[in-house]
């Protein structure tokens, strides 16, 4: 449910401690982009009905279950039954959504009309008299959910022993197709998607200057607003893919084999959701299991999941929130678009701000779980590599898994550039 208009002023004001951004206004900021219209924001509460909820757990309660083939390892043919078996008696007789949404919704949340679209988002704006403006953007599957565990430590750093000098505004928003974003009337490029986004920075929330973090297709989102957006800093990324270049030296040939092992051992949903994402929607849209099982198959295999235990990094009723945010909007089969949508689409519904750069400013962060990373050399050629960090731990998931190491990694970065002068 959305409220009464909000005008940027409002917005930036309403989150307490900061003064306004001495900024250009919105109006001006459209002017720029050629006399588009402006990008209207409201404010957004998450409300599910009753019924719904209802009906989810009688689904959930009701399931028809699988046969699993028997072998060592449970996780072999896809997500465990006995696993999911778990994951049923925890959600009928231990998970309360309506306490979940009501902590959700202590978030500020908001949708900006961009070209049409809403695009969700959660803004937090940061301690003392100038955060950094940071967006970040998940990928698949994901959520906004997930940077929630880090947020609190990029806007209020001082919380955590840390100077509210490194604060951060925090912008984080659901991609086209997921949670409560517009569905696309049909796959959307990643292009498009980091032009509507850097809107929402810019004419939206009035940020003349900001950084855009993201794994997954959030970081080729990330890329794009570097490259096409002056007003986009850098871009911090937490995978980095060199698919279909030639390799260069010994461990780009092992970063193509390694995907060539994974795509043969782990990439049959990329190629079902690029080429026949409809059908799967079916089994979406009808069984809450069938979406949990989906979804958190991704969760373990893609994570750094020590003992083989999820319920180890990732606590279960926020990884039930993001479960449960996929079935309550039907969009976990308009998620899988992203795949179709990857490297096509109708760009030009919405002009680049520049021509891009050849290099944009780019830094690397590098969760050693995460399956396939191509190696610095291969991003020395591709960006103006600003840095390149290995870290410790984490996966494809990394602000939700190491919300505390993604937190320090951003405010190491967003040092970076103030010391270089960017």
């Amino acid at each position: 449910m959305t409220g009464p208009t909000l005008s940027r002023r409002t917005i930036l004001e309403g989150s307490a401690a900061a003064p306004l951004l001495g900024l250009a206004s919105a109006a001006a900021k459209a002017a720029e982009m050629g006399g588009g219209e402006s990008v209207t924001i409201t404010p957004f509460k998450i409300e599910v009905p009753q019924a719904q909820l209802d009906d989810i757990l009688n689904r959930v309660r009701n399931v028809n279950w699988p046969v699993s083939p028997q072998t060592p390892d449970p996780w072999e043919y896809g997500a465990s039954l006995s696993f999911m078996k778990d994951i049923q008696d925890y959600w009928l007789n231990e998970y309360d959504w309506r306490e979940q949404e009501a902590k959700l919704n202590e978030y500020p949340h908001f949708k900006a009309n961009i070209e049409g679209y809403d695009i969700h988002f959660v803004h937090v704006k940061g301690s003392g008299t100038n955060p950094q403006p940071i967006i970040i953007t998940h990928g698949w599957p994901g959520s906004y959910i997930e940077t929630l565990r880090a947020v609190d430590r990029l806007a209020h750093p001082e919380n955590y022993g840390v100077p509210e000098d490194m604060a951060f505004d925090v912008v984080i928003p659901s991609l086209p197709g997921f949670a409560y974003s517009s569905k696309p009337e049909r796959p959307m490029s990643q292009k498009l998607i980091s032009r509507m986004l850097d809107r929402l920075m810019v004419e939206g929330l009035g940020y003349d200057r900001y950084i855009a973090q993201g794994g997954d297709f959030g970081a080729g989102i990330s890329v794009g607003m570097a490259a096409e957006s002056q007003h986009c800093k850098a871009a911090n990324i937490s995978l980095v893919l060199g698919v279909g270049s030639p390799p260069q030296n010994d461990a780009e040939r092992a970063a193509q084999r390694q995907w060539d092992r994974v795509y043969n051992t782990e990439g049959a949903y990329q190629h079902i959701q690029r080429t026949k994402p409809l059908s799967l929607s079916y089994g979406f849209s009808d069984s809450p299991m069938a979406s949990a099982a989906w979804l958190m198959e991704k969760y373990r295999t893609w994570s750094g999941v020590p003992n083989d235990n999820p319920w180890s990094i990732y606590p279960k009723s926020q990884v039930m929130n993001i479960i449960m945010t996929y079935i309550t909007t039907n969009s976990l089969g308009t998620s899988t678009w992203m795949y179709t949508g990857a490297n096509g689409g109708e760009d030009d519904v919405l002009p680049a701000r520049r021509e891009a750069v050849e290099k944009p400013n780019v830094g690397v962060t590098h969760f050693p779980s995460e399956l396939v990373f191509w190696p610095e050399s291969y991003a020395e050629r591709v960006y103006n590599l600003l840095s390149w960090t290995n870290l410790p731990a984490g996966g494809h998931f990394g602000a939700f898994e190491q919300p505390i190491i993604f937190a320090r990694e951003m405010r190491d970065f967003s040092r970076l550039l103030k010391g270089r002068g960017i």
